[in-house]
């Protein structure tokens, strides 16, 4: 059918159904009534007259005549499209089948099937279902399946699923699925899940899960998953996770998970931006108010943490900006940007030595901090402490590539703070070299293995440095630790 004739036909089905619509609504419902019989002895109305058969051309030209709205049958068949009280069975129309007070039943329409009560069972339409009472069931369309107050069962659609109330069940449609109140259960849509109250369930959508308050459950969209108030549970997208309020559980996005407060497994391709965190947020960039839990990211950043980071910059108000200037076996004079906790820091770092200019090297660290009475019960003294790090550098000669030999350096390093400001470090320094454009590195070598066709040179050194600015003793740790370790 063309798009001429597909307009040509919905003119002339509004023109047939629009004034027995109108006129059918402003009855308020005159005969659905609550003299309903039980279904298990009746299952149709008590107030409309039954009939076995009824044919039906167009409207009310058919069996019943002008009193078809009076009428429910078992079997039902309109030529071009009918109107009648109600369906107790099978009912099949051309162009539509339009009942005034329930259909319960089987319904098969070419573009429409109507009910202005409730609709339950089974109903399949070119174009639309369409109920202003509550639906149950399946239905399939082409286009939408809409309902007036709620919907619990089956929807199919290639367009939209709507409901003015809630919608509840398994929802699949090729744009959306729409309720004004809730939306529950299972929800696919190739581009859509939304309401204006909660989403809860399985919902997948190509685009967005959107919800003006609650979002609960596995959430998954293309684009974004969208609350104003609250996310939980297993929520998932490519380009960002929002919520109004507050998000909890397993967040993951392409791009970036957003919401005053988040809880839980934080996960993101670009950024995590909350003003509260707690939990585990793994992100390029994490950016929050106050974080209770642990960041790992390049860029970490937040007024207050509670916790430990793991990154390249960890920016906190209540932690560590120190400048490192250290020497180290080999000749190689660093200077460091330390950041992180005073417990546990991040350090990036730049070396060169001053004989040869051309050769130098870039590297990270991760140092975790103990007093030193926690190691070694017999120290008495205050603002002493031992530091683990371990470090991995990369070493250049005139530029950047591949082949560039690679370092990874443990060290463990005894520090005095002589203030706040300032302190001064020593220790020895196990070292694992991978040869590669740059020579000579290793001033001595305890031994050299050859794995896979590469060459290292492992070596014991050592390292003296000193720390400049902001600094601040650890906290004793609460749990017995062994000696020198």
């Amino acid at each position: 059918m063309n798009k001429i004739s597909l307009c040509t036909v919905t003119l002339v089905l509004s023109a047939f159904l629009s004034p027995f619509i109108t006129s059918l609504s402003a009855q308020n419902y005159t005969y659905y009534t609550s003299d309903l019989v039980d279904s298990e002895n009746q299952s149709r109305d008590s107030t409309l007259s039954y009939t076995k058969w009824r044919v039906t051309f167009l409207n009310s030209l058919g069996t019943n005549g002008n009193n078809s709205q009076k009428f429910t049958a078992q079997y039902s068949i309109n030529l071009i499209g009918g109107i009648h009280g109600g369906l107790d069975g099978r009912e099949f129309g051309l162009l539509y089948n339009l009942e005034t007070m329930y259909v319960r039943g089987f319904q098969l329409a070419g573009l429409a099937n109507i009910s202005l009560g409730e609709m339950s069972g089974l109903n399949i339409a070119g174009l639309t279902n369409y109920t202003e009472g509550p639906m149950k069931g399946l239905q399939l369309s082409g286009l939408v399946n809409f309902s007036e107050t709620s919907v619990e069962g089956l929807q199919l659609s290639a367009g939209f699923n709507m409901s003015a109330g809630v919608l509840s069940g398994m929802h699949i449609a090729g744009i959306a699925n729409v309720s004004q109140d809730d939306l529950a259960g299972l929800n696919l849509a190739g581009g859509f899940n939304l309401t204006n109250e909660d989403i809860e369930g399985l919902n997948l959508a190509g685009i967005a899960n959107i919800s003006n308050d609650d979002i609960e459950g596995l959430t998954i969209a293309g684009i974004a998953n969208i609350a104003a108030e609250d996310q939980a549970g297993l929520i998932m997208s490519s380009i960002a996770n929002v919520s109004g309020d507050y998000m909890e559980g397993l967040v993951l996005t392409g791009g970036v998970n957003a919401a005053k407060e988040i809880e839980g497994l934080s996960l993101s391709g670009v950024a995590t931006l909350s003003s509260d965190f707690t939990g585990l947020s793994i992100s390029p960039l994490n950016i929050q108010k106050t974080i209770t839990g642990l960041h790992v990211g390049f860029v970490n950043v937040a007024e207050e943490i509670d916790g430990a980071s793991i990154g390249l910059v960890s920016w906190y108000g209540n932690g560590r900006k120190n400048v490192d200037i250290r020497y180290s076996d080999g000749g190689f004079l660093d200077m460091g940007f330390t950041t992180g906790t005073h417990r546990l820091y991040n350090q990036i770092s730049a070396g060169f030595v001053p004989q040869e200019s051309d050769v130098f090297k870039l590297g990270g660290s991760i140092g975790l901090v103990f007093d030193m009475r926690d190691r070694f019960p017999g120290i008495t003294k205050d603002n002493w402490t031992v530091t683990h790090e371990v470090s991995l550098y990369q070493y250049m000669e005139n530029k950047w590539n591949r082949q560039n030999t690679k370092q990874f350096t443990y060290r463990y390093l005894i520090s005095s703070m002589l203030n706040n400001q300032f302190s001064i470090y020593a220790g020895p320094s196990l070292n694992v070299l991978k040869e590669g454009s740059v020579d000579d590195l290793a001033w001595y070598s305890m031994w050299s293995p050859s794995i896979k066709s590469a060459n290292y040179h492992v070596w014991v050194g050592f390292n003296i440095g000193m720390r400049l600015f902001k600094q601040k003793a650890v906290e004793r740790v609460s749990f017995p630790l062994e000696r020198n370790f």
